[in-house]
């Protein structure tokens, strides 16, 4: 008994320090890992009226030629679209070698990139905690990554 609360001990401790992860289900690519000041421990906190900045480490199986950014917020099981601004919607406009040299796309499959994002976070857009949000970057009608944080939004 002391073995299995152990291993559920351990379990959960692994993934409390995680606040994004793939998305499930899905057999597209998820980051390799995000950094960003708004996030740490098992979530991210934003600010309505401020912008939201992170860096999306990721590696395409792929050639996209565009990644358009869509972001969900699935409050209540319910998605409700947080819309990018121009230009921050087309992440071909952000990314970088991992060595921080700026490219475009097209992206190239076994080549990690930064995306670097930045997210203007509306002051209308609903307050909300403990919430998956998803974002995910799209080429043409094909979904080319997708990626989900935990994340309140005071």
């Amino acid at each position: 008994m002391k073995f299995i609360i152990f291993i559920i001990f351990l379990s959960s401790s692994c993934f409390a320090d995680t606040f994004w992860s793939n998305c499930p289900g899905s057999n597209v690519p998820g980051p390799d890992y995000i950094v960003s000041p708004q996030c740490s421990g098992d979530r991210c906190q934003a600010v309505r009226g401020e912008s939201v900045t992170a860096k999306i480490y990721a590696t395409p199986r792929a050639i996209h030629n565009e990644l358009i950014t869509r972001v969900t917020a699935f409050i209540f099981g319910i998605g409700i679209s947080l819309p990018m601004q121009p230009p921050f919607d087309n992440a071909c406009n952000y990314i970088h070698y991992a060595n921080d040299t700026q490219t475009s796309c097209p992206v190239y499959p076994n080549i990690q990139y930064v995306i670097n994002v930045e997210m203007q976070i509306s002051s209308l857009f609903p307050a909300f905690t403990n919430t998956r949000v998803q974002v995910e970057f799209w080429d043409g009608n094909q979904r080319a990554a997708c990626g989900q944080i935990i994340a309140d939004l005071i």
